[in-house]
């Protein structure tokens, strides 16, 4: 990706309400400025509003249109995971991972993973060098993630194609995705022309944890081993209908298709 004078990336700009600040697509660039005028932060903004889509995940994240541009984002505030996440909490250094995200979110694209597409993301100074941050991406319209879609329909065999072909490409890509779980999976249906839903179609997010340069073997296993392990914690904890016969099922498939 290549990027601007100040480092911006190109098709990306800088815009802010000092001290705070927002890399953000140009096309949604009146939009974040005009937000962040009036309201504290962009979460903050999103989660005002009447009618949203809510996301559940370390927090709650919110799917809005965004008032000039239309453009229908996810608006999720960052949040460390891990044992030391109470202590941490929403702080990071810096911008955080989100510059990692955009760029490994163009890359994703650019080796034809789904993944929803990077808008852009806040910083607002929190002191002593330390940040608080938003991020914006595109809206899967439709979309939920693959633990609820389980819980209510369980592990289909459409499914498992689905999430088969998400495997297969992130290990074409050679794309490690290392917080690879139920919850950072979305399964959304495609459109077909007569506007019915067709087959469904899974994307990856949370993509800041996304390793590239791995051996395409190693990387599937890698993946797949994590999928499996996520889901075999939803079905202890909370009875998940997906057994190992499904797991089996998706490691085979996804194997075939990224040979």
């Amino acid at each position: 990706m290549s990027a601007g004078r100040d480092g911006t990336p190109a098709g990306f700009v800088r815009v802010g309400v000092a001290p705070r600040e927002a890399i953000v697509r140009e096309r949604e660039a009146d939009d974040v400025r005009a937000i962040l005028a009036a309201a504290t932060t962009l979460h903050d903004w999103a989660s005002r509003l009447s009618g949203v889509n809510r996301y559940t995940g370390r927090a709650p994240a919110y799917g809005v249109a965004l008032p000039g541009s239309g453009t229908r984002v996810v608006v999720r505030h960052a949040r460390h995971g891990g044992v030391l996440a109470p202590l941490t909490r929403d702080l990071f250094a810096g911008a955080g991972r989100a510059p990692h995200e955009l760029a490994t979110s163009a890359r994703l694209a650019a080796a034809r993973v789904p993944t929803p597409a990077f808008v852009g993301y806040a910083v607002y100074p929190a002191g002593f060098g330390l940040s608080r941050i938003d991020v914006l991406v595109e809206e899967v319209p439709g979309a939920r993630d693959l633990a609820n879609v389980v819980r209510d329909g369980g592990m289909t065999p459409p499914l498992i194609e689905a999430t088969a072909q998400l495997l297969a490409a992130l290990a074409r890509a050679g794309a490690r995705h290392e917080d690879l779980n139920l919850k950072n999976v979305l399964i959304s249906r495609r459109a077909m022309p007569d506007g019915d839903a067709g087959e469904p179609a899974a994307y990856a997010i949370d993509v800041d944890r996304v390793t590239f340069g791995h051996p395409r073997v190693r990387t599937m296993e890698a993946n797949v081993a994590r999928l499996a392990r996520s889901a075999r914690k939803w079905r202890r904890g909370r009875g998940l209908p997906i057994g190992e016969e499904h797991l089996a099922l998706l490691a085979r498939r996804a194997r075939e298709l990224a040979a």
